[in-house]
């Protein structure tokens, strides 16, 4: 079965698992594995700098925390 992938209007062909799930279920938006690859990484990255974010603002206020206690 081909498919036409939403975002980049490249034809691509399924696997055989993915043939019987978009016959089941056609309302589910398809996408070509590059596409999915992209998107995935760059998920993975906001993913990571958000994480690193969060640890860099929490040792910040752990040395706030100390030096209102030592005051």
């Amino acid at each position: 079965m081909k498919m036409i992938c939403i975002l980049c209007d490249q034809s691509f062909s399924l696997s055989k698992m993915q043939e019987k799930k978009v016959k089941k279920h056609p309302h589910k938006i398809q996408i070509c594995p590059t596409c999915y690859e992209r998107i995935t990484k760059q998920v993975v990255e906001r993913q990571q700098k958000k994480e690193t974010s969060v640890t860099s603002e929490d040792s910040l206020l752990k040395q706030e925390d100390l030096t209102y206690l030592n005051d």
